[in-house]
């Protein structure tokens, strides 16, 4: 296995002794000592007993060379946060409304049940109602970190899951037996020591409607309240807005126009009025066909724009 993983784990070695490792993975010393020493592969169980005791990132753990400097956690992601998005009921993302019934909210927590426990947790549940949402994360900020759990036991529609990272993305991956539904988070990894408060990024999951359907969407997290109104909210989860040159069709319409109207032709002088106004018709629809096919979205991806943006309303939020 062409890969970095003997290098890393003599370096976890550097920080923790073989038998602290082997107490807090559940693997054998001699297990340990076997893969430092001979060319053993990591078993799939002892990757996930590495990612669960040490908070490590089984990709970067594989692939890349860890920072001696820096032991391996997750402090900076730990918290309660806010998440918007959009209803997914509706068929093909078409809403009736802008902003009625289809913006979203839930609550999503990483954290550690106590200081001494290096295992982090990921919990989250959805809820339609800003409302419910609101109150149900003022109550978990204000109670103890081992009491997150029986609050959203409490609470309901429980998605459980696992945070992993590298330098650039935050990793999110939630699922719901009760839903029978699984959700992958993307984000982008600030480069900064600092708490991460929250970002912008890309989710899929299955839509909730009549068909239940693979999804993808933007999403927000947030450790504040966003103080904007949710018109604002609404346009932030857009993919994007139509950025249309329209100046060539607008010429081609006027000069149809010109023809069949102003002009004496004999296509103006021989053409009934129906039938001069199915002609304008079929070119304006050819033109909008044309145009909106040349600008369907085929993917979208958060721009640092984007993330700018969101990241000035969270620091500006309301604290929960």
């Amino acid at each position: 296995m062409n890969n970095m993983f003997k290098e890393n784990l003599k370096e976890l070695t550097m920080q923790y002794t073989q038998k602290e490792i082997a107490f807090k993975t559940g693997f054998s010393q001699s297990s340990i000592n076997n893969y430092l020493t001979k060319n053993s592969e990591p078993s799939i169980s002892f990757l996930i007993a590495l990612k669960e005791a040490f908070g490590i990132s089984v990709d970067d753990f594989l692939f890349s060379k860890l920072d001696p400097a820096k032991k391996i956690n997750y402090d900076k992601f730990i918290g309660n946060y806010l998440i918007y998005y959009y209803n997914n009921d509706s068929y093909k993302g078409e809403v009736h409304s802008n902003i009625k019934n289809t913006l979203n909210y839930g609550v999503l927590s990483i954290f550690k049940e106590d200081e001494l426990n290096t295992n982090v947790k990921v919990l989250s549940s959805v809820k339609r109602n800003r409302v419910d949402a609101l109150k149900f994360l003022k109550a978990i900020n204000k109670d103890e970190p081992n009491k997150i759990e029986a609050h959203y036991n409490e609470f309901g529609n429980v998605y459980v899951g696992e945070i992993d990272y590298n330098s650039q993305n935050i990793f999110i991956t939630l699922s719901s037996i009760e839903n029978q539904d699984k959700s992958y988070i993307i984000l982008n990894n600030p480069l900064s020591n600092s708490k991460y408060i929250g970002g912008v990024g890309t989710v899929n999951t299955i839509s909730r409607g009549r068909e239940h359907n693979p999804c993808a969407q933007f999403i927000i997290l947030s450790k504040k309240l966003l103080d904007i109104p949710d018109g604002e909210l609404y346009d932030l989860l857009k993919f994007n807005d139509y950025m249309i040159d329209t100046d060539d069709s607008i010429k081609d319409i006027v000069n149809l126009f010109k023809r069949l109207y102003t002009s004496q032709n004999e296509l103006s002088s021989e053409l009934s009025e129906s039938q001069k106004i199915a002609i304008i018709k079929n070119r304006i629809d050819l033109l909008l066909s044309t145009i909106f096919e040349a600008n369907a979205f085929r993917f979208a991806k958060i721009s640092n724009r984007e993330d700018d943006t969101v990241y000035r309303y969270i620091k500006e939020g309301i604290d929960v």
